[in-house]
């Protein structure tokens, strides 16, 4: 939970920084975004109490967009997809996204 706290601090204290984590793998890519997640096609797999922990994201897996919110657990981002499926990207995975 340090971890993410950290990434979030330098997210907010750094002007090179544009407000998202980047996780990379191969050429799959998830952005997580401080923003809170508006996708209705998301939001309709959360029950309601839910949706306001949830925020923006987006993916590129195997070549494909996709929408998603996710939220902060022990293990690291929880996500879930417009499709109704659902991933975990672990905290050592996430690294600040710097904007050039």
């Amino acid at each position: 939970m340090k971890l993410i706290a950290f990434l979030w601090a330098a997210l907010v204290a750094a002007p090179g920084m544009a407000g998202e984590l980047v996780s990379h793998n191969g050429g799959d890519t998830i952005r997580l975004a401080d923003e809170e997640c508006t996708n209705q096609p998301v939001l309709s797999h959360l029950r309601p109490e839910l949706r306001a922990q949830f925020r923006a994201a987006s993916a590129v897996l195997q070549g494909h967009d996709f929408a998603a919110c996710w939220h902060i657990t022990p293990d690291g981002a929880h996500l879930i997809y417009e499709d109704g499926d659902e991933g975990l990207v672990p905290f050592h995975a996430l690294h600040p996204l710097i904007s050039v």
